[in-house]
């Protein structure tokens, strides 16, 4: 791990937004480790995970490989701004979009087409190359609808990444992975701050998962997670 994600994880439990324990999911499944990320709306929590983003961006996408942030609504709206202002305090000024759930009716946006009524921000130049910011992936659906949203605009955008604050490396209960069936869908790649492993391993170092806690991490990964985390399971 990286610097900036070992700073992230000490933020997240800093923040009681990571939680080691037994936590029962909506998918009816009980969890060793539980993310919330409601918990990160102060001005200070925002501003620092702004910073994850844009250190994840600048290390693993860099500066010169995409023109804008885009938040999807709504989550992904201040996430996209806090991003946004973290990679100008590097240097690294550009712009930030997001869109709106219901069209606009008035103003020059309403005149302009049905996808630029929807529009929250300046309209993209043609060819813009987005980086696509929320805070967890699901189903998709959201990101999904963001994605054809943006090519209904402009055609011709493209998409470095979609970033996310944790990929927890699981399947559904049909075996597939909400990162793998998004990324095959819409040929956008998925890079989170940190994965569930790494942040597992992290923790385990740092004494706050003991061995009776990883032994539980591993059965639960080593049993609902992707051949990357059953892999990590198992060694």
């Amino acid at each position: 791990m990286q610097p900036y994600q070992r700073a992230f994880v000490d933020f997240l439990l800093e923040a009681e937004a990571l939680r080691v324990g037994e936590f029962t999911l909506k998918s009816g499944r009980v969890s060793p480790i539980f993310l919330n990320t409601g918990l990160l709306d102060t001005g200070a929590r925002l501003a620092h995970l702004g910073r994850a983003y844009a250190a994840t961006l600048l290390e693993r996408v860099g500066a010169g490989a995409f023109d804008t942030v885009f938040g999807p609504a709504y989550k992904g709206i201040p996430l996209g701004v806090a991003t946004a202002i973290a990679l100008a305090a590097e240097g690294v000024d550009k712009a930030c979009l997001s869109d709106r759930k219901e069209a606009k009716a008035h103003g020059a946006e309403a005149a302009a087409g049905q996808a630029a009524k929807r529009l929250l921000g300046r309209p993209p130049a043609v060819g813009t190359r987005f980086v696509m910011v929320d805070d967890v992936l699901t189903d998709g659906a959201t990101k999904m609808e963001a994605v054809a949203f943006l090519r209904e605009l402009d055609p011709a955008c493209t998409f470095a990444a979609l970033l996310i604050v944790l990929d927890r490396q699981e399947t559904k209960p049909d075996g597939s992975s909400a990162v793998e069936a998004f990324t095959q869908a819409t040929g956008v790649p998925v890079l989170p701050i940190v994965t569930l492993t790494e942040v597992v391993d992290y923790l385990a170092e740092r004494g706050v998962v003991d061995a009776a806690a990883l032994a539980r991490c591993r059965d639960y990964w080593g049993q609902y997670g992707t051949p990357a985390a059953k892999t990590w399971a198992t060694s």
